[in-house]
């Protein structure tokens, strides 16, 4: 029931972020801006499946694998169902800018080892790794730096990408993210950690600038990967 309730609340609350998005971004519309925060809603209530019916959970594992599928099976049928090109989402290898994806990636590099040296989150084992390595930049970049910037920017049907750089929704999806990783709600109280949710809304920020720079969502999920990789090993290292 936390679960759910959780996903309610962080649904008005993108809602209210896109929504004022909306009024510096005429693109976005009072329509596709809560779609978009319906669509936030509905990624957190399936990956949270796991954490709150153990039927779903992945046996021996201390991570959610199979939260972070079913996000990848939702975005892929938002994909279909909106009609979403490739281009749109940034699914392309191709980099508009490569000086910017290079240095993107040894920023990511150097953000996730500094953070790692300051929190110090101990010893990771190799199950830790591989997952850090490779799910929440998957499933989170294209949530959050792919799908919901198109719907954001209604470019349902197949419709082209916007030129330029849409601050507007880049600012509101990363406060968004910032928000997913800094409110919890348990027993009925809410509570918010203020740098667990700055943290990622500077990373997601980032992100977001390069995804739209580079035309691609190459660059935000290795960079995530290696800024998660990189925060583990030093923070070991650090201990």
């Amino acid at each position: 029931m936390d679960a759910l309730v959780f996903s309610i609340a962080f649904t008005a609350a993108a809602a209210v972020v896109f929504l004022a998005a909306a009024t510096a971004d005429r693109k976005v519309t009072v329509a596709f801006a809560l779609l978009g925060a319906l669509y936030l809603g509905l990624d957190d209530l399936v990956t949270g499946l796991a954490s709150e019916f153990s039927v779903f959970s992945l046996p021996g594992s201390d991570w959610n694998w199979t939260g972070k599928i079913f996000s990848l099976v939702l975005s892929a049928l938002v994909i279909i169902a909106l009609r979403l090109s490739r281009e749109a989402v940034g699914l392309t290898l191709r980099q508009n800018d490569k000086k910017v994806a290079i240095a993107a990636l040894v920023f990511f590099a150097l953000w996730g080892t500094c953070l790692g040296l300051l929190f110090k989150p101990g010893q990771a084992d190799l199950e830790t790794l591989a997952f850090q390595a490779t799910m929440p930049g998957i499933a989170e970049e294209l949530v959050y730096r792919g799908i919901c910037p198109a719907i954001l920017l209604g470019l349902i049907h197949r419709r082209a990408p916007v030129s330029g750089t849409p601050w507007a929704v880049i600012l509101a999806t990363s406060i968004a993210f910032g928000i997913w990783h800094g409110l919890r709600y348990s027993g009925g109280d809410f509570s918010f950690d203020t740098m667990s949710a700055l943290v990622p809304l500077v990373g997601s920020m980032i992100g977001g600038w390069v995804r739209f720079r580079t035309g691609s969502l190459l660059v935000p999920v290795l960079g995530h990967g290696i800024a998660n990789v990189a925060f583990h090993v030093a923070g070991g290292l650090a201990t």
